[in-house]
């Protein structure tokens, strides 16, 4: 595939530098332009050695500041943003061929629309419903009465249990879980969680755990992109439900009945525990925590391995376990640091206050 410059910059609304003639072959970091065919992502002023090295001809670069000693530019606000768009153009979608593989099992009252690609090994359950262009690689099983929209992506080795329902361009990565059953147990007798809660001991006991079945479903709304072994449970009675534009990362938990917000971003290794509520707008990063029953507020920002204890409101920043505002986590940050050196001060005075009591002139 190739695009010329000029209809690129005219794509993206950008401002183009040089000639518009040029064909761009593909995408490339500055170290690795080869020539004039390669657009180089130049972000910023910091990889101006780079460019000079490689002698960079044709690259995407921003508004401000300029970036000198490249002939042909497309300018433009906020390059990552304009990258989604490139990396649109330029995509290289996985391999399934088109119609059904002839190693997968379709059961005969599955609904399929006719230009619905099925890779090998796949399986889809009685009574489920799959919407036009949606595309299974291969080994994804989807389970009974599901529905799966249009335009998806499910990649190797998915599955999608009875009874969920998927909206329409929802990307599904290698291995991601949805439908499982929730975590729920319960003893017949107090355990040990349920006695120190109550009265902050734990006494011997050796009731039995029952388990509690999951009977609810999953609900993802469209625009939804779920990760590489990310799991998500189906709710105990009604529904979990992860609202549109929501973006979850890789080996990611979120479990029974909880709610996610629209447009939100969960990173790579955070749990959300049963029945938690999150806003729209929410990040959460990297191995955060947020517990049961929790609610988070819209826009709140939760950094990495931060340790949710009670419900925030909108527009919190927190980090740290247990989480506090930014600005007091960092401070008691640096108070941490501080205490090596007060340590040594207390020895100094210590030391010189044995000397005093000694009647010694202190050095």
């Amino acid at each position: 595939m190739s695009k010329t410059l000029g209809w690129l910059a005219s794509e993206l609304g950008g401002e183009l530098l040089g000639n518009p003639e040029i064909e761009i072959r593909r995408v490339v970091h500055p170290s690795h332009a080869e020539s004039e065919h390669d657009l180089a992502l130049v972000y910023n002023a910091a990889v101006a050695p780079i460019v000079k090295e490689r002698g960079v001809q044709t690259a995407l670069v921003p508004m401000s500041p300029d970036v000198p000693g490249i002939p042909n530019q497309i300018k433009v606000k906020r390059p990552r943003v304009s990258l989604a768009r490139l990396l649109e153009i330029f995509a290289r979608p996985p391999f399934v061929a088109s119609g059904v593989h002839p190693t997968a099992f379709i059961d005969p009252t599955a609904r399929l629309a006719a230009d619905v690609c099925v890779g090998p090994l796949c399986w889809v359950g009685p009574d489920t419903q799959i919407g036009s262009r949606t595309r299974l690689v291969s080994g994804v099983q989807i389970g009974a009465n599901a529905e799966i929209g249009s335009d998806c992506l499910l990649f190797s080795g998915v599955c999608v249990g009875d009874r969920v329902r998927i909206g329409n361009r929802v990307i599904l990565k290698a291995n991601a879980a949805i439908g499982n059953d929730g975590f729920s147990f319960q003893t017949v007798e107090p355990g040990s969680a349920e006695q120190v809660r109550q009265t902050g001991k734990v006494q011997p006991t050796e009731s039995r755990i029952l388990r509690i079945n999951s009977v609810g479903t999953v609900i993802i709304e469209d625009d939804v992109e779920v990760g590489a072994g990310a799991c998500i449970d189906r709710a105990t009675l009604h529904e979990t439900r992860i609202r549109k534009g929501t973006k979850i990362d890789n080996l990611v938990q979120i479990a029974h009945n909880v709610q996610i917000g629209e447009s939100c971003i969960v990173v790579s290794l955070a749990g959300v525990a049963g029945s938690a509520t999150i806003g729209n707008r929410v990040v959460i990063a990297a191995q955060a925590g947020i517990p049961d029953h929790m609610t988070i507020g819209d826009d709140s920002v939760i950094m990495p391995q931060a340790g949710v204890a009670g419900n925030l409101p909108a527009q919190s920043y927190v980090g740290g376990s247990p989480a506090v505002p930014r600005k007091q986590f960092i401070n008691d940050l640096m108070q941490v640091k501080r205490i090596k050196g007060l340590g040594r001060r207390i020895k100094e005075l210590e030391e010189r206050l044995g000397k005093l009591e000694k009647n010694e002139t202190p050095t």
